[in-house]
């Protein structure tokens, strides 16, 4: 299904390949995006989902089975196939084995596999995996984290760190409207105020709670507020949490053209996900150049983040430190530039064009 960071690659995909995208679905019930699905310069494609999979749908989301599915593979005329989503749903299965079997050079982009510690479970799930091991040439692992799944699972293929990127462009403040940028300014801080900003659904793995519960454990006299972007199953059990603070605002959800705003609005990004396979905000926050405290558990953390250099990481249910990593930020601005000027690197290695060239050299070498 289409996503943000999804667009920003394709986008930059397109420069260097002649590029067809197929779509699973539109959306999927629990996501909130409004994305388009026609594509700028490349061609796009939604599948419909046959009966089976409507019915799976109400218990797993993820689960995708297009009839059509066999039609466009038997058609496809492409040398390079990319294929992105749950290993043991039938569409990505079918297009894993179709393509691999029409000699096409065929790659699996994936996010870490679960660990599981059940001697049993592990195996099922290595058996459930072996069309990705099967007919697959290479992993394109959505970083370390994800390498490492793989090859604890026996993965025996090469395999190639691609992240989740975006167009860093988007976040540069010289790229804002600079009235409604403004609009932001007068309402959150028109008293020089600092503002950490969070993003990601309001649910309780995204840790939510930790960082309500830390920052209201800052001083008053910090004249700090906290932002949480997103929407969710947890919104009313946080704004309890808060306590109707004045100094924590629900945002809501916001739609992609909107977020980068946001994001320059902050002096600092606070993510406290108690687990991530990636975690795309940090992309987000690192393109906005601004200052991240970040969970251990977040895979863009253990990939790209090193703590106290570009950037803190702290234990996630760590709630004190939390609260003393914010206080260091908050009242620090000279380590906050610090911060800043050493995660540019890593920012570049985030963005959509990068990757994009990756991926064609990539392409190239296994011609």
């Amino acid at each position: 299904m289409p996503t943000p960071y999804q667009l920003d690659f394709f986008e930059a995909l397109k420069e260097l390949f002649e590029l067809r995208v197929i779509y699973f679905t539109a959306r999927e019930s629990d996501r909130q995006w409004d994305l388009s699905l026609s594509g700028n310069g490349y061609s796009v494609q939604v599948l419909r989902n046959n009966l089976l999979a409507k019915l799976v749908q109400k218990k797993i989301t993820s689960f995708h089975f297009s009839n059509q599915i066999f039609r466009i593979l038997k058609n496809d005329k492409a040398d390079f196939v990319i294929v992105n989503g749950t290993y043991w749903s039938p569409n990505v299965v079918f297009a894993l084995r179709y393509s691999y079997k029409r000699k096409k050079k065929v790659a699996f982009w994936s996010e870490p596999v679960f660990p599981v510690a059940n001697r049993l479970f592990f195996k099922v799930k290595k058996v459930m995996l072996g069309p990705v091991f099967r007919y697959s040439h290479l992993l394109l692992a959505i970083g370390k984290q994800a390498a490492e799944s793989y090859r604890r699972y026996g993965y025996p293929k090469q395999v190639f760190n691609i992240p989740y990127n975006i167009n860093s462009s988007l976040f540069e403040s010289k790229n804002l409207d600079p009235a409604l940028f403004q609009e932001l300014v007068t309402r959150f801080k028109p008293g020089r105020e600092v503002v950490l900003l969070s993003s990601g659904s309001l649910i309780h793995r995204k840790g939510m709670d930790i960082l309500v519960k830390a920052f209201l454990q800052l001083p008053d006299h910090l004249n700090a507020h906290l932002l949480l972007m997103g929407d969710g199953e947890s919104k009313e059990e946080l704004q309890q949490l808060s306590a109707n603070s004045n100094r924590v605002h629900f945002i809501g959800f916001q739609e992609k053209k909107k977020v980068p705003y946001w994001f320059n609005l902050a002096d600092i990004f606070v993510f406290a996900s108690r687990y991530d396979g990636w975690g795309l905000v940090i992309n987000e926050a690192l393109a906005a150049q601004k200052p991240v405290i970040c969970s251990s558990t977040v895979g863009a953390a253990k990939d790209k983040l090193v703590n106290l250099q570009n950037a803190i990481i702290v234990d996630d249910e760590d709630v004190k430190k939390w609260s003393q990593a914010m206080e260091k930020l908050i009242t620090n601005e000279a380590y906050r530039n610090k911060i800043i000027e050493n995660s540019q690197v890593v920012k570049q290695e985030l963005s959509s064009d990068f990757n994009a060239k990756k991926i064609y050299d990539i392409f190239r070498a296994i011609e």
